[in-house]
């Protein structure tokens, strides 16, 4: 049998450990104290009488103040300055990929002005031909292709006894229908048409054949750029011939 020491309740149980009432621990018969049993307290010492204390007489004169005065706050330990905790340092690798970051992006922006610049140059050098546009190209001036003038005719002397007959005068040679002028273009004029022509030679034939040309311009194939096919430029009128190693130009006599 157990029981409760907190409330006195018996339990018939061995096995149970704690009140069901309270929760306290249970103890057997032979764990509870006995109520008739002799109490034996611990003896205790006789108090000791405290001598009374004598103060000693003060004395009248006035002792010397200190001439030193110790502040606690002079000996104790400063941390240097430079002995900061590890936490409160700053890690440095943010600001290292920062300016790495900007220096690219300064370097990129620096390297696409300079392309830009060149390819910009470059096209400035190297036009694109408008076909629409005639070609406007500083050239020398229109060399005359030579004409070959006629003989003189020397008649022999006349014979007093035989004379000869004259001669039949010499005909003068039919002149070109056009004035060819190699490596020369026109800087201005009205254009009748243009359209792509494979020789000088069938370029001349269509203004030729055309009642309302008097000049044109055939433009060698690949002179501005590699992959230009060849062009024949009809003109009603032109000025300004100018020299550049593109074309052959030709005006009717």
């Amino acid at each position: 049998m157990k029981t409760c020491p907190s409330c006195r309740r018996s339990y018939e149980d061995d096995t149970l450990v704690f009140c069901l009432d309270d929760g306290s621990r249970l103890v057997g018969r032979q764990d509870q104290p006995d109520a008739n049993a002799t109490w034996r307290l611990p003896q205790t010492p006789p108090p000791t009488e405290v001598s009374p204390t004598i103060m000693p007489p003060r004395s009248t004169v006035a002792s010397a103040p200190a001439t030193i005065t110790a502040r606690p706050d002079q000996y104790q330990y400063r941390q240097p300055a430079d002995d900061e905790p590890a936490g409160n340092k700053r890690n440095p690798l943010p600001w290292v990929l920062a300016i790495v970051l900007v220096v690219g992006i300064s370097g990129v922006a620096i390297a696409y002005l300079l392309t830009r610049g060149s390819s910009t140059n470059v096209a400035t050098k190297n036009p694109t031909p408008d076909p629409r546009v005639t070609p406007i190209i500083p050239s020398p001036e229109p060399t005359q292709s030579p004409r070959t003038s006629p003989e003189p005719t020397v008649n022999p002397p006349k014979k007093e006894t035989t004379p000869k007959p004259t001669p039949a005068p010499t005909r003068e040679r039919a002149k070109p229908a056009f004035a060819l002028m190699n490596n020369t273009s026109y800087s201005g004029g009205s254009r009748i048409t243009y359209y792509p022509r494979a020789s000088v030679g069938q370029c001349e034939a269509d203004c030729a054949a055309n009642a309302s040309c008097r000049a044109f311009t055939w433009i060698r194939p690949g002179a501005y750029n590699p992959g230009d096919s060849a062009m024949c430029y009809i003109m009603a009128s032109v000025s300004g011939p100018v020299s550049h190693p593109c074309c052959i130009s030709g005006t009717k006599n």
